[in-house]
């Protein structure tokens, strides 16, 4: 047996000189009527090179539009609050916005309307107080 290392430019190259030697040639290969001939396979492309692309300059800082802010939590003492005062000026109008919510008195309301309810009560108010 013969060893041999032979040193190619290219993997094409290589590939090409391995498939010219003869199956005969090759230690425990099969007899030439056997071998089948391999198809030719076609070479991976290369992978593209990188490119750098420069980052877009900002030339002036662009204010984003105000959303309007989330309610503020409430505490019950400031709705109750608003809800006496609107209560004093019509009962009925009180009454109007706690059945709107769902609940016959506010103190019945989820701790998460309440900022819902305060700003209700408090239009109703400047509607009546107009």
């Amino acid at each position: 047996m013969i060893q041999v290392t032979l040193n190619f430019k290219t993997i094409e190259a290589a590939r090409q000189a391995l498939l010219d030697i003869p199956v005969s040639a090759l230690v425990g290969g099969p007899e030439p009527e056997e071998v089948e001939l391999p198809k030719p396979v076609k070479a991976a492309k290369p992978a593209p090179e990188p490119v750098d692309v420069p980052l877009p300059v900002i030339a002036s800082f662009v204010e984003a539009p105000v959303q309007a802010a989330a309610p503020a939590a409430v505490d019950y003492p400031t709705l109750q609050k608003a809800v006496l005062a609107l209560a004093g000026k019509s009962r009925e109008a009180a009454a109007a916005i706690a059945a709107s919510f769902g609940v016959k008195t506010f103190k019945e309301l989820a701790k998460d309307k309440w900022a819902d309810a305060l700003e209700a009560v408090n239009e109703r108010l400047a509607i009546l107080e107009a």
